[in-house]
């Protein structure tokens, strides 16, 4: 049995698939999404489908899950007609996600909102003695263990838009890890941009895990899609001992172009 984490697939579907199949995840296993698995690439909903079926995976909720409960009608109806509609649709890739939500039977709807309403916000775990923190991005202790439903927007808020990698007033952030006894898994922020602009460092020519004491970033910027070159994509990482299993996009597409060829 082992245990996994992966965040911001944002609606890769195949470099999901990817990953299960390289870290050879079976029933034993356990993975946890933190964050992010839809927007922008079109495959978000069956990224959330997937992990709703499956009774060893987990969703903690990310900034873009955040939006789209915002947005979409509580009620399942097909429409958005919520707070953060503007901003998820039109500013951060919500449309790709929503084209997909609306193809769904009313009822699939309504479970899934009643999924995601019970999902975590923060989650912590032990592993082999060692004290875990799974967070899409920042840490407050009155939200640690605690689902979407039981919070109030603001906190929410602030644990999964604050970042202390962000320079914008809004969501920038202090460096409170080290303050904490737990290692911190997160995203949120695309390793390559914290080493270029935290680091002054351009040199990301292979995709891995960004640390700092006790934070660890694995958003692998599957958010910005398959661009030659970019060496972006999944980062899954066993946390039983820390082993990481890189999935690059750019594989993904030569062996998708290999197959049709």
């Amino acid at each position: 049995m082992a245990t996994y984490a992966v965040s911001d697939l944002h609606g890769q579907y195949e470099a999901f698939e990817a990953g299960l199949k390289k870290i050879e995840f079976n029933d034993k296993d356990e993975l946890y999404v933190i964050g992010d698995a839809i927007d922008r690439g079109s495959g978000g909903i069956k990224i959330l489908q997937h992990v709703q079926q499956a009774d060893n995976m987990d969703l903690i909720i990310g900034n873009h899950e955040f939006m789209m409960l915002n947005a979409v009608d509580p009620n399942g109806k097909p429409k958005c007609n919520g707070n953060d509609e503007i901003l998820w649709l039109y500013y951060n890739g919500g449309s790709a996600t929503f084209k997909e939500y609306k193809k769904l039977k009313d009822q699939t709807r309504k479970s899934l909102l009643f999924w995601l309403n019970r999902r975590y916000v923060i989650k912590t775990l032990e592993i082999n003695g060692k004290k875990f923190c799974l967070t899409h991005s920042y840490y407050d202790e009155e939200c640690e263990n605690k689902q979407y439903y039981e919070l109030g927007y603001r906190d929410i808020w602030n644990v999964v838009w604050k970042s202390q990698f962000r320079h914008d007033a809004d969501t920038r952030a202090a460096d409170i890890y080290k303050d904490y006894d737990h290692t911190f898994i997160t995203g949120h922020v695309p390793v390559m941009s914290v080493m270029r602009e935290y680091e002054y460092r351009s040199d990301f020519n292979e995709l891995r895990i960004y640390e700092k004491g006790n934070l660890i970033d694995i958003d692998g910027a599957c958010g910005l899609g398959y661009y030659p070159g970019l060496h972006n994509g999944a980062i899954f990482l066993r946390l039983d001992d820390m082993k990481v299993f890189p999935v690059l996009l750019e594989n993904i597409e030569k062996e998708k172009a290999t197959n049709n060829g």
